[in-house]
């Protein structure tokens, strides 16, 4: 197997992991953190994206700003579990949710997040996947470029 098709495959099963620890913590409610997952490859450099929230999801949010009003009535739409009258009345809660977060903002870990929606997958990846993807695709193509580095620095970023 060449090194694209080796990386291509890590990188897959890295975008399952981190959705599969998403729905395993329950903050699935829209789906679009699992659905803005992507990943490039570049040479020897592997990237993953996502959507702007992963960063509230896995650190929470500091006070300030409101956030947006249309993402939270489409949270209130999907999200399961919540009192009919959320829905029936959506722009109304939207704007109060949204206010509390932006005098508030929100901490992570709480009753409903735990955090580490990210990290965790990433610490997997840093004690053992790494390891395996050394063996696939052998050392001296490791020495290109500083995996290790790379992923403590997705660490840090999420």
């Amino acid at each position: 197997m060449n090194r694209k098709a080796i990386y291509t495959e890590y990188l897959e099963r890295f975008r399952k992991d981190l959705i599969a620890n998403y729905d395993k913590l329950g903050l699935r409610a829209s789906g679009k953190f699992a659905e803005s997952l992507e990943y490039e490859i570049k040479g020897n450099k592997l990237l993953m994206f996502g959507s702007h929230h992963s960063l509230y999801m896995e650190n929470g949010r500091g006070p300030g700003g409101f956030p947006p009003l249309k993402a939270i009535e489409e949270w209130i739409e999907v999200k399961r579990g919540l009192p009919a009258i959320f829905v029936e009345k959506k722009k109304q809660f939207a704007f109060i949710i949204a206010r509390k977060i932006a005098n508030e903002g929100i901490k992570v870990p709480n009753a409903y997040n735990e955090g580490k929606v990210i990290s965790d997958v990433v610490t997997l990846y840093l004690g053992e996947y790494i390891y395996q993807m050394l063996d696939d695709i052998g050392e001296e193509y490791m020495r290109e470029f500083d995996f290790v580095s790379d992923f403590k620095n997705i660490l840090q970023a999420a």
